[in-house]
């Protein structure tokens, strides 16, 4: 949020006396986070007010006026392309010698006529984006004057981080960021100017059908509007705080919303009949003042008009209602909304404004009067005449109203750590607008209404308010005197970090983090269809991923022109059956001839992966996946008879879409099983002093055959000279499978002789052969 210095000195006595550049690093540690300070005025000079008194077309262009202006000392002859050029008009004049955002102004010839200067508009002086012609001035404007003095140009804006204004909604204006600045530096606040005309019309047809989601109503019909012109000063504050300026009416309700913190809204009172506010029905449509059309659910709450849909509450009107230039007479609007209420609407729609992001925070329902008479007021300062159409009139089921807290003394200073005086308790509170009756052991308080809807209801937050602006650095340090215990171990995140090591390390796979959602426009090129759960408020990117493969894709398919073959993983969650889950997903890709090697290098990763983290053998079998996935290579990963994951290879109408040199092989576990499995103890042996031999061995079988079943028949197979046996190597050839294993033989008194190693080297294929296997001899 944007804050203009210029309009916080109007609220606050004696404002000349505070340095409001370096100010905001205390207010930094008091109140709320400064994210930037930004100069304005600055990056011109030599600008002066000066009148038009002839203007001439220029003889060798149609779009160039040749001027004479008065700048208060001379008639000088300027040039100008600027369309609204006339005889009368007061505006500002960069004069000869004078700079605009460091170039110096020279008199020069344009087309063969020589301009002594220039005539500007507010964007070249950048105070506005308004760049179809000059500056118009009032013209009774006194001429010569430095445009600095004539408007609020010079100024200090200063960025408020969003986020640490969130539970307090009494900071979302002005008026409140003045309160602070005025609390910190002792200064008082200055009351509003508001308008008191004692009104004796009619009220307004306002209905509220659901006062628990609208505290307040206030409708006030206003008429003879005929100045809609905003004041330049009031258009340079917009524009510097990131709004565009419209016109008065619109200008004002903006400038009430950023001075106060209130919402405003005004419809054009031709088309008013009879105000209700209630909720929409379901899948009813609406048109919004950006033009865009809205499907509405019975949780929206809105404004009609007549029984028709006239705006959605405290987020946008609609198109029908819009002021113009021409509305000269209106129905404002100032209301308070169920906080939630207006979030979930505002989110569900896909439509945060300014007004919504105020109203969310919980505002104080009596702000919305003082919004009114203050809007009232400024629009009376450019309109003498107006008229009411109506009373104020203030719908106000429930008066929300101050609170009272009490806090014992003995609470605060246990917090503070030292007893601090009854006197500086009341002036810190009674600075933050708070009412402090002191009792003997304790502080009455009363909190006004605007900390009161959510942000000051217990003694700790009293404490808070104390601390902050007696100021943390004036506290004396000292060490905590607590006891320190160990809390358990965060083992998921341990497990997690321990897996994207192995990976990592072992086997120069690069890690990727991707979005909870797929992609709109990739499951289209890809001719994917996913239904899961979709997020609210938005129409594309809004499907909740089910498949973690299918982010390693896209993103296989964002990098394969950069890169010959990828190998990456993610750790992420997935939302299956409505639940969020964590998940590994591991991709590798290569060229299509070599899918056999990677399919294989899959399969040794996983089986490496789970053996060296977890000191267990996974077992492979043949399954079946998603339609995008070839069945006859999906292979369950199972452990304990539960299938913890798959091995996958995506088809090749699929990976035809991403490269059709390549193929794409995905290893998916369910992290959050994996993570539940106890890692086996290792047993250890002693080590021999003699040297071991190894023996490799071949073994035939058919493909389908599980080495697992394999495993459990060499399982049978003993002699006293066995190490340790394991798998080297399974190779699949047309429907044969070899596999390859080998033996660790030795013993720990003596270096085994040739006749030792012969005789093992029978009996073991003899073993083979009466378990009917065949074994390849070298």
């Amino acid at each position: 949020m944007k804050i203009s210095c210029n309009v916080l000195k109007k609220h606050i006595k004696n404002s000349e006396k505070i340095d409001f550049y370096s100010i905001w690093d205390t207010f930094t540690i008091r109140t709320a986070e400064v994210e930037n300070i930004d100069i304005k005025g600055k990056n011109f000079d030599g600008v002066v007010t000066a009148k038009i008194i002839e203007c001439n077309p220029h003889p060798k262009s149609n779009k160039l006026s040749i001027l004479k202006v008065d700048n208060g000392k001379e008639h000088l002859q300027i040039v100008c392309g600027a369309p609204n050029v006339k005889v009368g008009l007061v505006g500002a004049l960069i004069q000869v010698g004078g700079h605009i955002d460091n170039i110096e102004i020279c008199a020069k010839p344009l087309l063969g006529i020589d301009s002594f200067g220039m005539m500007c508009s507010g964007k070249e002086l950048g105070i506005s984006d308004e760049h179809s012609g000059i500056i118009e001035l009032p013209t009774d404007t006194k001429l010569g004057v430095d445009l600095k003095e004539v408007l609020p140009i010079e100024d200090i804006i200063v960025e408020i981080d969003n986020k640490s204004l969130t539970n307090r909604p009494d900071l979302w204006g002005h008026y409140g960021i003045a309160r602070e600045i005025a609390a910190i530096t002792g200064n008082d606040l200055l009351p509003l100017e508001l308008d008191e005309t004692k009104i004796d019309k009619k009220d307004l047809k306002i209905k509220i059908n659901n006062p628990e989601l609208c505290y307040r109503y206030i409708g006030a019909k206003i008429e003879k509007i005929e100045n809609t012109n905003t004041p330049m000063g009031m258009q340079i504050f917009l524009y510097y705080v990131g709004m565009r300026s419209i016109n008065l009416i619109v200008d004002l309700t903006n400038y009430i919303m950023l001075e106060l913190g209130q919402p405003m809204h005004a419809f054009d009172a031709n088309i008013v009949d009879e105000i209700e506010i209630g909720l929409a029905k379901n899948d009813d449509k609406f048109t919004t003042l950006d033009g865009s059309v809205r499907l509405l659910t019975n949780h929206d709450l809105m404004i009609k008009n007549g029984g028709k849909y006239f705006a959605v509450a405290g987020v946008m009107g609609g198109l029908d209602s819009e002021i113009t230039d021409n509305t000269n007479s209106i129905v404002l609007e100032s209301a308070s909304f169920e906080a939630s209420t207006i979030r979930k609407t505002a989110t569900s729609l896909g439509l945060r404004t300014e007004a919504s992001s105020r109203y969310e925070k919980s505002l104080d329902p009596n702000l919305a009067l003082d919004g009114t008479k203050r809007f009232i007021k400024l629009l009376k300062d450019e309109n003498p005449n107006l008229e009411f159409g109506s009373n104020i009139t203030d719908v106000y089921p429930k008066v929300f109203k101050e609170k009272e807290v009490i806090l014992e003394k003995k609470l605060l200073y246990k917090y503070m750590n030292f007893e601090i005086e009854d006197s500086v308790v009341k002036n810190i509170l009674n600075l933050l607008s708070f009412k402090v009756k002191v009792l003997k052991d304790s502080f009455k308080v009363i909190v006004p209404t605007f900390r009161a809807t959510k942000d000051v209801t217990i003694a700790a937050d009293l404490i808070e308010e104390i601390t902050r602006l007696y100021g943390y650095e004036n506290f004396k340090e000292v060490p905590l005197n607590m006891d320190l215990t160990f809390g358990n171990n965060e083992t998921t995140y341990e497990q997690e970090y321990e897996v994207k090591e192995y990976l990592v390390n072992k086997y120069n796979f690069n890690e990727i983090h991707t979005y909870l959602w797929n992609q709109t426009s990739f499951l289209k090129n890809i001719d994917v269809n996913i239904d899961n759960v979709k997020l609210i408020g938005k129409n594309e990117d809004n499907i909740l991923r089910n498949d973690l493969s299918l982010s390693m894709l896209e993103a296989a398919y964002n990098n394969t022109k950069r890169y010959e073959n990828i190998k990456i993983f993610e750790i992420g969650t997935i939302i299956e059956n409505d639940e969020n889950k964590r998940s590994l997903s591991v991709l590798l890709s290569d060229d299509v001839d070599n899918l056999k090697n990677i399919y294989n290098e899959a399969k040794s990763i996983t089986y490496n992966l789970i053996k060296a983290l977890k000191n267990i053998k996974p077992i492979f079998k043949l399954s079946e996946s998603k339609h995008y996935y070839y069945n006859e290579l999906t292979q369950n990963i199972i452990f304990n008879n539960n299938i913890i994951g798959q091995i996958k290879v995506f088809n090749r109408s699929i990976s035809n879409k991403i490269n059709r040199k390549k193929c794409f092989v995905v290893i998916d576990i369910d992290f959050d099983y994996y993570s539940q499995i106890k890692k086996e103890n290792i047993i250890y042996d002693e080590v021999s002093k003699y040297p071991a031999a190894n023996l490799d061995y071949t073994i035939i079988s058919k493909r389908g055959e599980y080495y697992k079943e394999f495993e459990k028949i060499i399982d049978n197979f003993t002699s006293p000279i066995i190490i340790k046996r394991e798998l080297v190597d399974i190779y699949i050839e047309n429907d044969i499978k070899k596999i390859t294993i080998r033996y660790t033989v030795g013993s720990k008194e003596k270096t085994l002789t040739s006749e030792e190693l012969k005789d093992f080297k029978e009996k073991f294929i003899k073993f083979i052969e009466d378990n009917e296997l065949s074994i390849i001899l070298e």
